[in-house]
């Protein structure tokens, strides 16, 4: 074997930056940060609102190289959660949607047909793994609970800190950057998904669990600050009173669409996601029902609908065609 280390790239943070000064939140801890951006730094969202113990457990990944694991319903911000952190840290991020088309191959690369010197000839072509690994880039997996066995198996070789990745195929052993750090994102925690909400996962194997040395959760927030987070994104509604009552109006409804979801009455949610789509649709369309209609309620099983429709008619008192006045009408 042989011990790869001259493909080591990209320096180490050369700043610090103060938590309570940059993402606004009571503590005295300090994260590393590079004081320069490169071509994969995301981009900062001004507007962003950060959820103070994920954003602790984000920034511990980063300053102590935890492996860290965002778990929570979907459309809550977990994956933008580690990119706006990253951002503010100059930290290179990438993420990688680990659903059932993403194979060992492109994880770890293949042998692919080259021109040299005129010449076709065959040269391995490192996957993201190890081209991560051998730079100063947090790597972000989505949708984690979602891998294939035989991904999932590569990947635990990575997830301890000094985790060193073979190649048996090039006969390398590639030792991790000093600044590579590994982030994932789940929607069950790893247990299976007993809900139904989210098909296609399954059972994370616990011994690559427990490898994950920090799990954090970040669900729904609490009503006032998720109608904080749609006026941040809706700017037009924060004008007026009656724009903020009716971003509140919509949070409400979307409550209501979660305890039922909770309760086994309704299989669909709407996430902060979905409530933002809906504001910003009712700002082209300059009606929120019909906006409320085209953004979540077709979505929606028809045998779900009126359920739906009744919860804005109890949070906007107007009737929609699905209401089940209407359909008995009718």
């Amino acid at each position: 074997m042989i011990m790869d280390e001259s493909a080591a790239t990209g320096g180490l943070p050369d700043m610090k930056i103060s938590v309570r000064q940059v993402f606004g939140i009571d503590s005295d801890m300090e994260a590393p940060a590079y004081s320069s951006a490169d071509p994969h730094v995301p981009d900062i969202d001004s507007d962003y609102l950060f959820d103070r113990d994920t954003t602790l457990a984000i920034l511990a990944g980063f300053a102590k190289n935890r492996r860290v694991m965002i778990t929570g319903y979907h459309g809550t911000g977990k994956s933008t959660h580690i990119e706006q952190v990253a951002a503010r840290l100059n930290w290179p991020c990438v993420r990688i949607n680990l659903d059932s088309h993403v194979s060992r191959v492109d994880l770890i690369g293949k042998d692919a047909i080259v021109l040299k010197d005129g010449l076709q000839v065959t040269e391995f072509r490192d996957g993201i793994l190890p081209w991560a690994l051998q730079n100063n880039v947090a790597l972000c997996f989505d949708e984690y609970d979602a891998g294939r066995p035989d991904v999932m198996f590569v990947i635990q070789r990575v997830l301890e800190v000094s985790g060193r990745l073979t190649l048996l195929d090039q006969s390398r052993v590639i030792r991790p950057h000093p600044a590579f750090r590994l982030f994932s994102t789940t929607n069950t925690v790893g247990l299976g998904d007993t809900s139904g909400l989210y098909h296609g996962t399954q059972q994370i194997n616990q011994g690559q669990m427990d490898r994950w040395s920090i799990v954090a959760t970040l669900n729904y927030l609490p009503h006032d600050k998720e109608v904080d987070i749609v006026l941040a994104k809706a700017k037009r509604f924060q004008a007026t009173k009656d724009g903020r009552d009716t971003v509140g109006k919509m949070v409400r409804v979307a409550e209501l669409t979660r305890n039922a979801f909770i309760a086994g009455d309704l299989s669909t949610v709407m996430s902060p996601r979905t409530v933002i789509t809906w504001a910003e649709n009712t700002e082209i369309f300059g009606d929120a029902g019909f906006a409320f209609r085209l953004t979540f309620l077709n979505k929606c099983d028809e045998l779900e609908r009126t359920l739906v429709a009744e919860f804005y008619q109890r949070s906007f008192g107007k009737e929609l065609p699905e209401s089940a006045i209407n359909v008995v009408m009718s």
